[in-house]
């Protein structure tokens, strides 16, 4: 019999979970580990800072489904991983937080006297959807399944294990360790009973006027195309959550902006309405004055998390179940119901005033002629020169504001944005988990300065691991988001000055190609150029600071009103 590490059993067990990615950093207690991934097919990719570790694993994920692990080395290796994976639970990500620990004899509890000693399994706890430790080397592989039946267990998310260094190091019989691959022990979520589809099919087939409206949960089941399906033969709306752009897209005949006045009034006339895949968070604003009386609307709801329904609107149908699933088989059923066609006169009504508002908002956007650079003119070529098929990863304040509106319809799993917790810096790690995900796609990361600042070393991690991302960092030198607030109420700023920094020549010293880009006509020929160069680049481009704070007024009342709540006066829906 061959005696193993508890390193080489630990690499074992994620391969046969399908990992195929490490994001940590070296050291002794983890060691056995790190010397055992290459022989398993599982690539370590040294990173910057741990918390872009597990948004790189978040971009691994949004863009592929698959799930990679993190490392945390004891003491600040490992608090440095809990901000990502905090990022990680509110975003449903799944992802593996590996922590190592120092010698038992002076952890759990650790004296004063113990360097880097700390209980990070307390540390974890709120952070992650379980974790445990790892005490014994034959019990290695159990508490890692112990691990993913919770991070798939309902919503997905991230899950912790600990594992002492002399744990990695000691050795053993591989034999008497058994590794059983996930279908060995793991069943498919919770799926819908017959009755349920039927009862949906058969409320949204005699609705009078339905509407669909589809959560980021569409796009990670890739179930767009159901979504889609059930809005074309219901011939009516389908509204994409904030979160859920991707799930349905902006040039899709049935589409309609879930915040303007057109998603109000479909909303508001609704008799049925069906939320697949979204919790209908603050985001979405779910307010009466929004979405109308609840009195004499049914609302069907589909969920992997029974903790999501009836949250904020109440619920006459809940379905448990994978959301690909239960929207198949409602399309299924429909398919053979008779339906009077209404010819979409109302979503036709919807459109038109969705269409009509947008267009008068987008007028002074339009006409705006400097001096500087616009940031929406700005997102505007940049979604021209990279098109449908790119990977987006957006972040910042009003920089993913203005790309929300003004970057292209997207591929599925193609447009990643930080809206459950709204977490800064993830845009340039989530791009490199993307691209190592993806690496035939473009990767095109758009960020604010103020959130690239964050993360903006990982740069090097791309440039050393060759990832050609590219990378464009809105620049006025500024927290731009927090000064309509402050120069509303008190007619100054506090501390939103950055001062101006030269994005392109950072980069230029991490290894990337960069450039500078001051008026709208250098921007096409700069992203040309870019392209080119073979490896991470990134453009800064001079955005005027007006021209920034200058958000839709309509739309800056609703992103205010998700913190404070609805303000008195009713939308005007024009049209109805």
């Amino acid at each position: 019999m061959t005696e193993i590490t508890g390193g080489e059993l630990l690499a074992r067990a994620l391969a046969c979970e399908g990992i195929e990615f490490v994001f940590g950093l070296p050291s002794p207690e983890i060691d056995p580990l790190l010397a055992a991934l290459p022989s398993h097919g599982i690539r370590l990719v040294p990173i910057r800072h741990e918390a872009a570790a597990v948004h790189m694993a978040e971009g691994l994920y949004k863009t592929t489904g698959r799930v990679a692990a993190v490392l945390g080395n004891p003491g600040p290796g490992s608090a440095n991983l809990v901000p990502g994976v905090v990022t990680a639970l509110h975003e449903g990500v799944p992802v593996l937080a590996i922590t190592s620990q120092h010698r038992l004899g002076i952890a759990y509890p650790s004296p004063p006297s113990t360097f880097q000693g700390q209980d990070q399994l307390d540390l974890f706890r709120p952070a992650v959807k379980w974790g445990g430790p790892i005490f014994e080397w034959s019990r290695i592989p159990e508490v890692l399944r112990l691990a993913f039946r919770e991070m798939w267990n309902g919503r997905p998310g991230p899950v912790h294990i600990e594992l002492p260094a002399p744990v990695l190091y000691e050795t053993g019989e591989a034999q008497t360790a058994a590794v059983i691959p996930p279908s060995a022990y793991r069943v498919s979520g919770p799926q819908p009973s017959e009755a349920q589809l039927d009862e949906a099919a058969a409320l949204l087939a005699g609705a009078q006027r339905p509407v669909v409206i589809a959560g980021t949960g569409v796009d990670r089941a890739d179930a767009r195309a159901a979504v889609l399906e059930i809005a074309e033969r219901l011939e009516c709306p389908a509204i994409p959550s904030m979160a859920g752009r991707a799930s349905v897209p902006a040039d899709h005949p049935n589409y309609v902006f879930g915040f303007g006045p057109g998603g109000d009034l479909a909303r508001s006339e609704a008799d049925v309405l069906l939320v697949a895949g979204s919790r209908i968070g603050n985001l979405d604003v779910p307010y009466d004055k929004y979405w109308g009386d609840p009195a004499g609307k049914r609302l069907i709801q589909i969920d992997i998390d029974q903790r999501h329904f009836g949250v904020t609107r109440a619920l006459h149908l809940g379905i448990v179940a994978d959301v690909a699933t239960a929207l198949g088989g409602i399309a299924e059923r429909l398919r053979g119901l008779d339906r009077p066609a209404h010819g979409g006169a109302d979503l036709a009504r919807y459109r038109e005033l969705d269409q009509r508002v947008r267009a008068q908002q987008a007028a002074p956007i339009l006409a705006w002629q400097g001096p500087g650079i616009h940031p929406a003119h700005a997102l505007g070529a940049i979604g021209a020169f990279f098109g449908t098929d790119a990977v987006y990863t957006v972040d910042g304040g009003n920089t993913s504001l203005w790309a929300y509106n003004v970057l292209p319809p997207t591929r599925p799993r193609s447009y990643h944005s930080i809206l459950e917790l709204g977490m800064l810096g993830t845009g340039i790690p989530s791009a490199v988990g993307a691209k190592l995900g993806a690496p035939d796609r473009e990767v095109v990361c758009v960020t604010g300065d103020g959130a690239a600042g964050f993360n903006i070393m990982e740069l090097q991690t791309a440039a050393r691991e060759g990832l050609a991302i590219t990378v464009i960092v809105f620049a006025e030198g500024a927290w731009t988001m927090e000064e309509l607030n402050e120069l509303e109420l008190y007619g100054t700023t506090f501390g939103t000055v950055q001062g101006e920094i030269r994005w392109d020549v950072v980069a230029r010293g991490l290894g990337c190609h960069g450039e500078y880009v001051e008026r709208i006509e250098e921007l096409e020929p700069a992203l040309g150029r870019s392209r080119d160069h073979d490896g991470p680049r990134l453009i800064c481009i001079r955005t005027d600071r007006d021209a920034n704070r200058a958000i839709p007024a309509e739309m800056a009342a609703r992103f205010f009103e998700v913190y404070s709540g609805p303000t008195v006066e009713a939308p005007t829906l024009v049209g109805a």
